[in-house]
């Protein structure tokens, strides 16, 4: 054998010890963030409920129940990204989960190809469950203004001269106080 026989069998095996690779601790974090995933679209659909009917206290108990699972969810990511440096510790990126798939061992892989399907398709119902949520709210606050708008009291004179120009200045302080954003 010479030395190039020799580096050529080092670096294919090598390759297979990539290419077969276990990855039980990454399918472990995955489907925790999976089902944190899962409870948080749950609560963004019960979110919902709460803006229709201006249920305040009860929305702000699911911003914080919401903001226990990005906690989670964070804490399990860094997890994820601590678990896959270990694994790659020649890579400057950390792998992604589809890259994951390519080396994994062959009962794993379909494993992994689900989650990563699931994880994708409930990402896409939060986004698309919180794009709801904010147009609601929108138009929740276009209806307070309205409303505020309708029992605002009108200025009787618009002419020019003092005393209209006290008036108009009243009106825009208490316009002020109501039609700040959130």
């Amino acid at each position: 054998m010479t030395m190039d026989t020799t580096s050529n069998r080092s670096i294919r095996i090598q390759a297979e010890k990539v290419r077969d690779m276990k990855f039980d601790s990454l399918i472990s974090i995955l489907e925790k963030q999976l089902t944190l995933y899962m409870s948080l679209y749950q609560l963004a659909v019960r979110k919902v409920d709460m803006i229709k009917t201006n249920d305040i206290s009860s929305l702000n108990q699911i911003m914080k129940e919401e903001q226990k699972h990005i906690t989670a969810i964070s804490a399990l990511e860094n997890e994820r990204i601590k678990d896959l440096q270990k694994r790659f510790p020649k890579r400057e990126t950390v792998p992604t989960i589809s890259s994951c798939i390519e080396v994994a061992e062959s009962e794993q892989k379909p494993i992994l190809e689900d989650l990563f399907r699931q994880l994708t398709n409930i990402l896409q119902k939060i986004k698309e469950q919180n794009d709801l949520n904010q147009e609601l709210i929108k138009q929740s606050l276009q209806f307070v203004n309205y409303s505020l708008n309708l029992f605002q009291p009108r200025s009787n004179a618009m002419n020019y001269g003092p005393k209209a120009e006290d008036k108009s200045a009243n009106v825009t302080e208490v316009r002020s106080l109501f039609n700040s954003q959130v």
